[in-house]
């Protein structure tokens, strides 16, 4: 057996200086712990050097969340140094400590044979997320709190490959984000340094309208739709609870984003380096309802579950009943949006999209004759409805690059009733299956742009 420090490793950054806060260990001292497990992590911070007190640009709107994670390359028994950690908030604030590269938090007894010579016994992943409002203050965990992107990388190497964007639905959350949040079940899986962004539906649902229309926004269109928002609300009859104006500023936030084409930066073992839009980008079928809604005079649309409403008050109710009209989708509207959004992107970059589709069939429908039903009949029955919209993805795929995500075969197989109960919340079994085929995917994509380009 050989027992293998567990020390930072090189982090160097031109104009920084790198700080941490002390760890907190996601595993117990003595534990066996297996191979791509990530074990302990910290908060980081960047020091400009050239201009003390100024932030480092590169990183300043996810600063408070940005954390360094240490996965385990080789199985092995943990045993934790005293020094790691001084607990409390020391554990939590990026202020106190400086990145050394032969720091020892620990230590790893693993086989002889495990590691290469002279291999690192972890590899570093940074995690960050960028916070809906900075007190909304959640420092409970592994990218935990309230974020309107959340994203991680592997750090390893000298860049990042490719970058994966998931448009959060509900299902696709839970997938991409993996059983303990922390995506490293997608991480661990691809075999090209990978980072993954995640943009939740934490109240404006992705749907194809919503994103085209982030996508063509001006700044001058926006800032119409705050000075709208800001008037009409103002104007109601009745009184804004501080619900109110927290919904309609998750709003506003969101409509000023374009999560397709925003840059980011992530932060190597010796550089940083600028991700200016995703390679792949995942969407799901599930956030294309059948109504949305569409602002009368400006013409934007939002779409948020229907369950939201209940979490509205009298005047955001009656802003949305004044000021927007209800806009019914079939399958044809919602094949249109995304016709024009992969258009869109396909002017601007080489972006690959990838579609979830949806379970077909709905264990609480039990019809035995369709004569009861008006036409159309996918605006009554959900069950058809979902194969209207499976049918429509194909048709797509035949008119554009995309990548089927077949939920509805992959569910089938596991079987509906327990795996996907409702019909939409993927159990882990499914979402396994599920990331696979999209890392597969993609692979198979790079590899075919690939040999596109050596034949040319």
């Amino acid at each position: 057996m050989a027992r293998v420090p567990l020390v930072l490793g090189p982090l160097k950054l031109d104009g920084a200086v790198v700080k941490r806060s002390g760890f907190r260990w996601l595993c117990v001292d003595g534990q066996m712990c297996r191979a791509g497990q990530p074990v302990a992590y910290c908060n980081v911070g960047l020091m400009n050097v050239r201009q003390p007190g100024k932030a480092f640009e590169a990183f300043s709107q996810e600063k408070a969340d940005f954390q360094a994670v240490l996965v385990l390359q080789a199985d092995g028994v943990i045993n934790i140094s005293p020094e790691s950690s001084r607990g409390g908030f020391l554990d939590q604030l990026a202020q106190y400590n400086i990145w050394e590269p032969s720091f020892e938090i620990g230590m790893l007894t693993c086989k002889d044979e495990a590691l290469p010579a002279g291999a690192m016994p972890t590899k570093l992943v940074f995690g960050a997320g960028r916070r809906v409002t900075e007190v909304a203050e959640i420092r409970a965990g592994l990218l935990t709190g309230w974020h309107n992107r959340s994203r991680a990388w592997v750090a390893e190497g000298d860049r990042v490959e490719r970058t994966l964007l998931s448009l959060g639905a509900c299902e696709t959350t839970a997938m991409i984000r993996g059983q303990h949040f922390s995506y490293m079940e997608m991480l661990n899986a691809s075999h090209v340094p990978m980072q993954v962004v995640l943009i939740p539906d934490d109240l404006l649902i992705p749907c194809a309208r919503v994103v085209l229309e982030q996508v063509r926004r001006t700044p001058e269109q926006f800032a119409e739709i705050a000075a709208d928002m800001t008037r009409s609300l103002s104007n109601g009859s009745q009184p804004l609870s501080p619900n109110d104006w927290l919904l309609a500023g998750v709003f506003l936030g969101a409509l000023q984003r374009s999560p397709l084409t925003e840059p980011n930066h992530v932060l190597t073992r010796h550089s940083i380096q600028q991700v200016t839009g995703p390679d792949a980008v995942v969407m799901s079928l599930v956030a294309e309802p059948i109504r949305i809604f569409r602002h009368r005079r400006l013409g934007y649309s939002l779409c948020f579950q229907e369950y939201r409403f209940r979490a509205m008050g009298q005047a955001m109710i009656e802003w949305l009943n004044t000021h927007f009209e209800s806009v019914m989708r079939d399958a044809e509207a919602i094949r249109r949006d995304y016709c024009e959004l992969i258009e869109e992107m396909q002017k601007r970059s080489n972006v690959h999209f990838l579609i979830l589709n949806v379970m077909s069939s709905v264990g609480t429908e039990n019809v035995v004759n369709y004569a009861a039903f008006d036409l159309p009949m996918g605006e009554t029955l959900r069950s058809v409805h979902c194969k209207e919209k499976n049918l429509m993805l194909h048709d797509l795929a035949s008119e554009h690059d995309i990548s089927i995500i077949d939920i509805d075969a992959i569910t089938a197989d596991w079987g509906e009733r327990k795996y996907l109960p409702d019909g939409v919340h993927l159990s882990g079994p499914v979402q396994d299956e599920a990331r696979a085929e999209i890392l597969r995917c993609i692979d198979e994509r790079i590899a075919t742009t690939s040999r596109k380009v050596a034949v040319r």
